[in-house]
């Protein structure tokens, strides 16, 4: 798998991901501050 193709299926992952999120009615914030908390998180392990 080249590079763009797997980018490519990586954005299209996230934007399934987000619009899940908005479906279950979180806010663009609210889903910023959920992944700004696990970076976070990872980062000290």
């Amino acid at each position: 798998m080249d590079h763009l193709s797997r980018e490519r299926r990586v954005d299209e992952e996230w934007v399934s991901l987000l619009k899940e999120a908005k479906a279950m009615g979180l806010t663009r914030e609210e889903i910023k501050k959920f992944l700004g908390s696990h970076t976070k998180q990872k980062k000290m392990v």
